[in-house]
């Protein structure tokens, strides 16, 4: 590829493009789905997509309903502290048997305390 064919382009930070949001605010609700369904690149989910999509639980919620900072979370549940770092910065997404056990967690969390107690 030749250098010239590229271009490049540089968002400066402190003065992002301005979006013209009346068109979208003007449009119903039924509209923007048909606007979003007739776009080729990002349709929406089909119901049967969604029911098979995987749900990943939101760790840093979690953490935060518990009341907890990263070192006493991944402590009290013996859980390397990076692993922690890594789902919650989405550089790692939890496997199925962690997936469980953060379900407990939400769920249960003094019963997997004392269960990682015996």
């Amino acid at each position: 590829m030749k250098r010239k064919s590229t271009t490049k382009f540089r968002l400066d930070t402190k003065r992002p493009p301005k979006a013209d949001w009346r068109r979208f605010d003007s449009m119903t609700s039924q509209d923007r789905y048909r606007a979003a369904e007739s776009d080729p690149d990002s349709a929406p989910a089909s119901k049967a997509q969604l029911a098979r999509a995987r749900r990943v639980p939101m760790v840093h919620a979690l953490r935060q309903e518990l009341k907890l900072t990263q070192e006493e979370f991944a402590a009290r549940f013996h859980l390397p502290l990076g692993t922690i770092r890594d789902w919650e910065q989405g550089a790692h997404l939890p496997d199925r048997a962690a997936q469980v056990l953060l379900k407990v967690i939400a769920h249960e969390p003094d019963a997997v305390v004392r269960a990682l107690k015996q």
